[in-house]
């Protein structure tokens, strides 16, 4: 994990092991060039934008709505 991960309080265990998987499979895609590795990849990194998104989105309205009440 990189070291500006430490500063981002949304980032859960969960988070970082989809992040280790998608790091595997792009260095496949790296070394292979195969088609289906790319579909793989792109597909995962799909899922993962989305994931990574809700978790921070859900993580500030809570941390937002803390404030205000």
């Amino acid at each position: 994990m990189s070291k500006g991960a430490k500063d981002k309080m949304w980032i859960t265990c969960g988070i970082k092991k989809v992040v280790t998987k998608k790091n595997k499979l792009f260095k496949k895609w790296l070394c292979s060039r195969n088609l289906d590795d790319e579909k793989k990849y792109k597909n995962y990194l799909k899922v993962f934008k989305k994931v990574t998104t809700a978790a921070q989105t859900t993580f500030y309205k809570e941390k937002f709505n803390l404030i205000h009440e």
